[in-house]
């Protein structure tokens, strides 16, 4: 029987993936946290909570981890992948959902940059109620159609394997049931396991609070498990530390400054009424005082009347101004190069090249990609596959400006580059439609006729 049990590391960094979640999803969702992220300076009384709660109202979040997470995404996808792909239906759903490898995948890179954690599936099998194994000829006969299913670090529950060789992968899933005119989600697990007779799924649910039970079987014989992880420094089982864990952890602290400043300003920043000089019996027969610039306060001979006014108290605010520095340069060096390892994908020949850790995280992804592409297109067969996705890693190489586009195109005029390489370079400079292919642009020249010879007009 399989259960919800966790390997040790994902006991271990869970804690941070959450941290980085919630830094991530907003004020909303870090104020719902309570004193998760904002300790109560004061728990003693019985008016504590309703103190704690208006000091948590008045404290800012200023959700710099998660727009640093939306901007990462910008420009890593600033240029479309590249993808080479036999199968159409992938690029427009890659999982059943109606979302795409594209869109697919700039989920799959939020969720590394958050967790450095994430994983893909390659699945022929969905809807195959024969146990027996196919190969993608047999498959495409019955009408099947391949899958990419991506997972998030939280799903990916416990592991096993034999040296490099991956064993036993348990994913947490969902199964929705639509019940009285209500839609029901059930707990699943898919357990995916490399035994003697190759790679067999097995499809768990929980349908009382009892137990799992086992649903579905289904042995598809191949001799691995399709399923790759994706790191934000390589793609290994083990999990690492997350890219935005550090900036999280600032962004808290802003919080806990912010609610300190906002605490301070309310409590001294309204000015105190002070009378000297008067009796008793001249504050009865005033009754309340009130001033302001409309109202006159007579006091009697020797009184006096003083605003008291807080000195500025900049120490907490101070604080604020050093930690959005700090969380200015952590979210720059997220995307600035940095000393790092290539991963597996690149050339062996060279040990080390400046890598920033968006750059890494992104090639991690376009790796993965490019395996359970593979995989989808040679299983069951011993065929090779030239299946490839990659994240354009050039952040900010090229620009739109008048020179670049001459210079290219006076380049390929001149026979230096061949007008394939030529479409390239405008492409990323934005100047061609991104994805329309080269076939797609010579047709589209034929059919639009000569130019204009505006150099032999002038």
């Amino acid at each position: 029987m399989t259960t919800e049990y966790t390997h040790p590391d994902y006991d271990k960094f869970k804690p941070l993936w959450d941290k980085v979640r919630d830094a991530c999803a907003g004020e909303d969702e870090v104020k719902a946290k309570g004193k998760t992220y904002l300790p109560d300076p004061d728990e003693t009384g019985e008016d504590a909570p309703r103190r704690y709660e208006a000091y948590k109202r008045r404290a800012t979040y200023l959700n710099a981890t998660g727009r640093t997470l939306e901007g990462l995404i910008g420009v890593a996808y600033a240029n479309w992948p590249q993808i080479e792909c036999k199968y159409p239906i992938l690029l427009e759903d890659a999982d059943g959902s109606g979302v795409g490898l594209i869109g697919q995948s700039q989920a799959v890179l939020s969720d590394v940059l958050q967790t450095a954690r994430a994983g893909l599936l390659a699945d022929w099998t969905r809807g195959d109620g024969i146990r027996r194994s196919r190969t993608v000829a047999e498959l495409e006969r019955l009408g099947r159609r391949p899958f990419v299913a991506a997972y998030k670090a939280e799903q990916i529950l416990t592991w096993e394997r034999q040296g490099t060789a991956l064993t036993r992968v348990v994913l947490a899933e969902q199964e929705e049931s639509h019940e009285d005119g209500k839609v029901v989600f059930y707990p699943r697990l898919r357990e995916l396991l490399l035994t003697a007779k190759g790679y067999t799924i097995q499809v768990w649910v929980k349908y009382t609070s009892a137990q799992y039970t086992l649903k579905d079987t289904i042995e598809v014989g191949l001799p691995y498990i399709p399923f790759t992880f994706v790191g934000a420094v390589s793609n290994d089982a083990n999990p690492g530390k997350p890219p935005l864990l550090d900036l999280a952890n600032l962004n808290f602290a802003h919080y806990r400054n912010s609610a300190d400043y906002e605490e301070s300003a309310f409590l001294m920043g309204q000015p105190q009424l002070v009378i000297s000089g008067v009796t008793d019996e001249w504050k009865e027969q005033t009754g309340p005082v009130t001033f302001g610039s409309r109202k006159a306060l007579v006091l009697p001979v020797g009184g006096s009347a003083t605003l008291l006014q807080a000195e500025a108290n900049t120490l907490a605010k101070e604080a604020m101004a050093d930690k959005e520095r700090l969380m200015a340069m952590l979210g720059a060096r997220l995307v600035a190069p940095g000393e790092a390892p290539k991963t597996a994908a690149q050339s062996n020949a060279e040990t080390k090249a400046a890598y920033s850790v968006l750059s890494l995280a992104c090639d991690n992804v376009s790796e993965a990609y490019t395996r359970v592409l593979r995989w989808l297109e040679t299983w069951g067969t011993n065929g090779q596959s030239k299946a490839s996705f990659a994240i354009d890693t050039r952040f900010n190489d090229l620009s739109l400006d008048a020179n670049a586009i001459r210079e290219t195109v006076a380049a390929w005029q001149a026979g230096i580059i061949p007008q394939s390489d030529a479409w390239a370079v405008l492409r990323r400079l934005g100047v061609i439609d991104q994805g329309k292919t080269d076939e797609q642009l010579a047709g589209e020249i034929e059919a639009q006729g000569p130019g204009l010879n505006l150099d032999e007009v002038a």
